[in-house]
């Protein structure tokens, strides 16, 4: 056995078996500044509702239009045999691609949020053994306890 390691003070000589540990704790301290603006991102999650409302409604005008799709094929024939029907037929069609036009950019629009939710599916996975380990601390942190002046029983000061 190592003799430094023995001729430690007791606290002294138990936070040498912690050392290990000390860069990780740094680590996990530093997500403590992480979740505030996590809390700023779970705000910019209330864009969702209106454009949850505006997409349902959107799913109403699409089904009135499919009526005016089967009519757009008639007035096609139509077009081609009386020549004032053409500018008719002309405009339907640019509202049909100028929606098709705006609903594309709309999609394009939710990329990022769709990119952050699949780095959020990575880190739950990533956290994943967090609360079992931090658990399993408090647990070994009782085999370690006494029952101090506060009466505690050894408790931690983080433990609920």
């Amino acid at each position: 056995m190592d003799q430094s390691f023995i001729s430690l003070q007791p606290d002294q000589a138990v936070a040498k078996v912690f050392d290990p540990m000390k860069s990780a704790q740094d680590t996990l301290a530093r997500l403590a500044k992480v979740l505030e603006p996590m809390g700023q991102l779970a705000q910019l999650a209330d864009v969702f509702e209106p454009i949850k409302t505006f997409q349902e409604e959107l799913a109403e005008v699409a089904a009135a239009f499919e009526p005016i799709k089967g009519f757009h094929s008639h007035l096609e024939n139509l077009a081609n045999r009386f020549e004032p029907m053409r500018a008719f037929q002309n405009q339907l069609e640019r509202v049909a691609a100028a929606f098709h036009e705006q609903l594309v950019q709309l999609a394009a629009a939710m990329e990022p949020a769709t990119a952050f939710q699949d780095q959020l599916q990575h880190l739950v996975k990533a956290f994943e053994p967090a609360k079992a380990l931090q658990r399993r601390f408090v647990e070994l942190s009782h085999a370690f306890g006494t029952n101090d002046a506060n009466g505690n029983g050894g408790k931690a000061a983080s433990e609920p």
